[in-house]
């Protein structure tokens, strides 16, 4: 690979593999395969035996802290004592300083190592971590080195002066360090969980340039960069390797390929046992990834169902609605209608009973006014006779309305209906898909613990992958590009020969609906 990954100082969890197959336990020679159980899992261990790390009494941590406090106290009080004495000579007679200058530069120099320091420590505290001031301190730390060292002279000239006078401030530093260190792991402050190494600059500057540059553009942790990058050197060594595994025309899964992986995964820290597990696990990551993949299509297929469904409702809804108004509307215009019909007959019967009062006006005075009055009135009669006849008309329009109305609302009654009977059968049908994922993926967990249970390879997994396919189709309708997408290989001859073994297999009576395996049933005799 062009790319180098260091391991990271913080080993994640090893990964512990199922039990391998019996040819890895030839390849890997007198070297057992570790069990996929924790020895401490069961949370049972026997009384004669420990059960962890003896851990040191409070008592004893407590004298400890005391004297580390006392020797510190003592130890940082000489320092400044001497420190203070040989900075305030070297201010006067190497620097310059008049005779009280020299003193205040003497507590300056000692007092920015303290300060910075301190304020380290407090904006830990706060989580607000600034590794400026600790590279500050140390450098006050070097400067107050060669102060000491230069109050005696030329430093090559007193190298065992120079040494002596230097030793102190750097004694006191360390104390100041060692200190911090506690407080950071006793408080759990972030001040140097999350940050890098500086053997890792030296060892691997490259990459750790790149580490920091994530850290810092994502504002990410230094652990979790550190792992991410280890995941991907290691998922691109393993695809390196398939690659290299099909030039050589090797099988994948064979002791040949398999004896490649402990030399090609040495770089990332892994075990020859991590190493020699890698297949499994990649399998069972892509079966998981696979198996999220289809969960997700089912659940966008079930939310594109329900949106569907919703959307129908509301449009029956929105029908039922435009029906109720149609039904009202009718029912208002063949009401007012009526009204208005009544309205022109009751007009009509007045002029009728006018009509019959000039009738009797008529029989009591003849005259050319009693003839004109009978004329009006045998006018108004034959008004009153089309008054009743409009009203009639009215009243037969007014059931018309009537009935139709009544029809409206049966049509809307049955539109209705329809829609719960769609409802329920939209339900029905969704009831039937689930059932039938549903026992597609039980039929899949038993193939996969039946596999597991048979310790198969991981070319018969494959194989049985296929089968699963086929059966869930027919030989025809698998194509090769879906043979090789699900096993997860790139070479077309890989997968025709897969899909060759696979439609062998169903024909020796391959049926994971009722659990049945030929070559499992041949491994457990075995």
């Amino acid at each position: 690979m062009t790319t180098t990954i260091e391991p990271p100082a913080k080993v994640p969890a090893p990964y512990e593999p199922d039990p391998a197959p019996t040819f890895r336990e030839a390849a890997s020679g007198t070297r057992p395969i570790p069990s996929a159980t924790d020895a401490e899992a069961s949370g049972t261990h026997p009384e004669d035996e420990p059960t962890g790390t003896p851990d040191v009494s409070r008592k004893v941590k407590i004298a400890l802290g005391i004297a580390a406090v006392v020797g510190g106290c003592v130890m940082g009080a000489i320092g400044f004592y001497l420190s203070f004495g040989n900075l305030s000579k070297a201010g006067h007679t190497v620097f310059g300083f008049s005779v009280d200058d020299g003193k205040f530069f003497a507590i300056g120099v000692d007092v920015a190592i303290v300060t910075c320091l301190i304020l380290d420590l407090f904006m830990a505290t706060i989580r607000t971590s600034w590794p400026l001031l600790r590279f500050l301190a140390h450098v006050m730390t070097v400067a107050s080195v060669y102060f000491n060292a230069a109050a005696f002279g030329a430093i090559k000239d007193h190298i065992d002066k120079a040494l002596s006078h230097g030793l102190m401030p750097v004694l006191f530093v360390i104390g100041v360090e060692a200190g911090r260190r506690i407080l950071v792991h006793q408080a759990a402050l972030p001040a140097d969980h999350d940050t890098i190494p500086g053997h890792r600059w030296v060892l691997a500057g490259r990459t750790t340039w790149r580490i920091f540059k994530v850290m810092k553009i994502w504002d990410l942790p230094y652990s979790e960069v550190v792992t991410r990058q280890r995941e991907r050197a290691i998922f691109d060594a393993w695809t390196e390797y398939k690659a290299e595994i099909a030039k050589a025309g090797l099988e994948e899964g064979s002791e040949e390929a398999l004896a490649r992986l402990p030399k090609k995964l040495a770089p990332y820290g892994m075990t020859v046992d991590e190493a020699l597990a890698l297949p499994d696990r990649m399998a069972r990551e892509e079966l998981r990834r696979q198996q999220e993949a289809d969960k997700r299509g089912r659940d966008l297929e079930l939310e594109r169902e329900r949106a569907e469904h919703q959307a129908e409702k509301e449009r029956l809804a929105h029908r039922k609605e435009m029906a109720s108004l149609t039904a009202d509307l009718s029912a208002t215009e063949g009401v007012a209608g009526a009204q208005a019909r009544g309205a022109v007959a009751e007009a009509e019967a007045r002029a009728d009973a006018q009509a019959r009062a000039a009738t009797a006006l008529s029989d009591a005075v003849e005259s050319e006014e009693a003839a004109e009055a009978k004329r009006r009135a045998a006018e108004a009669k034959a008004r009153a006779v089309e008054a009743d006849a409009r009203a009639a008309e009215a009243n037969a329009e007014k059931m018309a309305a009537l009935a139709k109305t009544e029809t409206d609302k049966a049509k809307a009654l049955e539109g209705i209906h329809r829609a719960a009977e769609a409802e329920a059968g939209a339900a029905e049908a969704q009831k039937r898909a689930a059932e039938a994922r549903l026992q597609t993926a039980e039929i899949t967990r038993r193939a996969v613990e039946a596999e597991d249970a048979a310790n198969f390879t991981p070319r018969q997994r494959r194989v049985r992958i296929v089968a699963r396919m086929i059966l869930a189709k027919s030989p025809e309708d698998v194509s090769l590009d879906e043979v090789a997408t699900a096993i997860g290989v790139t070479s077309g001859s890989t997968a025709s020969t897969t899909k060759a073994d696979a439609v062998a297999l169903i024909e020796a009576g391959y049926d994971p609906v009722r659990g049945f395996d030929p070559e499992a049933a041949s491994r457990i005799e075995a």
